[in-house]
Order: structure tokens, then sequence, then C-alpha cells
């Protein structure tokens, strides 16, 4: 029996999300044994002709159990698929769904990317390994999978990683974007995209709100560093930083890549 995550008020529905390899089996009986409502697929960009006809017999065997699912297109890149499915999980836990995440359906990259977003969220999803009952050595043309059938499904334990909040997560975009990133410019900025309100205030208040709600705990989180002192201080991103905006969608302006 699967129970439903924890920290949801009322579950609508158990969802599944699955990464598409060359799997078909691993991917559509742990979602019927689990009981799944609805699946969301996540295909490789450029998939080979043996990809698209495991996508193909999963659609069918979807429609023959008339099971709902979509379709989310991606490139075979890390950050692009950590923030699909992560788009996935938020959308569907803020409609109070159960998010079950299939860690066995594709490739490599697409495992950890997908682990790796389960765990941004502190709770509403659950990551999961199906095991097959055999691994297929000479792959059938017509059903060509990997390995055929489900022996058992082990629910991963979940643990969880605290992001920037949505007004460090601006703050950090308007650092990267900036052309001139120094504290009086970056001000200014969030000023104007009402991140700090220091009109009526005295002079010093602008710098003091910008020092201890964004430069200071970013820093401290190593997303940002601040180069040099004084009026030629600059404040830029540092990997982590620019790692943490790419899982959010972010792409760095043409100039910047």
């Amino acid at each position: 029996m699967f129970n439903a995550p924890s920290g949801t008020m009322q579950i609508q529905e158990r969802v599944h999300v699955a990464p598409i390899g060359f799997e078909i089996d691993r991917v559509v009986l742990p979602f019927l044994a689990m009981k799944g409502e609805r699946l969301h697929l996540i295909l490789r960009n450029g998939r080979n002709a043996r990809g698209n006809r495991c996508v193909s017999e999963i659609r069918k065997d979807l429609e023959a159990n008339k099971k709902s699912y979509e379709i989310h297109q991606v490139d075979l890149d890390l950050f692009q698929i950590i923030y699909t499915c992560r788009k996935i999980i938020d959308d569907e836990l803020k409609k109070c769904n159960a998010v079950f995440v299939n860690m066995s359906s594709g490739g490599s990259i697409q495992a950890v990317a997908c682990h790796f977003a389960t765990i941004t969220f502190k709770s509403g999803v659950s990551a999961f390994y199906a095991y097959p009952e055999t691994y297929i050595e000479k792959v059938n043309p017509m059903r060509p999978q990997a390995s055929a059938g489900l022996s058992r499904i082990e629910l991963m334990p979940h643990y969880s990683i605290t992001l920037p909040d949505d007004s460090e997560m601006l703050f950090l975009r308007i650092v990267a974007e900036s052309k001139l990133p120094s504290k009086k410019v970056l001000l200014e900025e969030c000023e104007r995209a009402g991140l700090i309100a220091s009109t009526g205030k005295s002079k010093p208040y602008g710098h003091v709100v910008l020092e201890n709600r964004f430069i200071k705990p970013l820093a401290d989180k190593g997303l940002i560093t601040v180069e040099d002192r004084g009026r030629r201080s600059r404040v830029r991103l540092t990997e982590n930083g620019k790692n943490t905006l790419h899982i959010t969608g972010w792409v760095p302006p043409v100039n910047q890549r």
C-alpha cells in the first residue's frame, strides 16, 4: 500500500512524473500499481527511433488503461530538466495533489535532475525506484525497452534543501543582469522592482536594507560575492548563485553567454 506524502491538506489526485529513456513497463506499471490518476512524461528532444517507439508504446498502454497523461519536451540538459520537473511538481502541489517522481524510467542525467527537483520541496512529493522483473539482452524492435515487468517499488527517503525565497531570487536575477552591479545601481534596481521601498526615509535607509535583506544573507549562503570596497564595490554571482538561478529557468542574456 502506498500512502500519499504528508504535508497536503486535501489530496485531489495522485500524480506521477516520469522522465523517458528506453523503458516502458517501468513507466506504466508503477503508475498503475500505485493507482496514479495522471502521468507527466518528460521527453528528450532529438530522440532516436528506439526512443520514439518506447514513447508510442507507453502512450498505447496508458490509453488502453484509460489513464490521462501530459507530455513535456526538453533538451537533455541537467538544468532544463530540473526546471521542467520543478515546475510540474510546483503546479501540482498548488492543486493539493500528491506527486510521485520515477527515478528508474530515464537515463542517469534525467534521474539526477529529477531527484534534485524533488528535494527543493519540503513535502508533498516522493521519489521512487521501480525494480523490473528482468533485464532484456535482446531488444524486441516492436517493444524496445531495456527491462520488463515490475518486481517491487521502493519509496526513497525524502530530504529537502531550502532555496532562496522569491524576493531573493529576483535580487539574484537583478545582479545577474546588471551591467554595473554596484550597490548603488542594485539599490535603484531593487526600488524599481519593488523589493525595497525607501521613499521618505533617510538616505542610508535603502543601503541598510539592501545590505541586511539581500547582500549579507546571500553572501553567507555562498550565492553572491562582493568585490572591492566602498564606491568601487561590485556584487557578483558565484557559480552556486548562477546554478540556483538556472534551476528556476533563468537564461543569461545573450551578451553574458
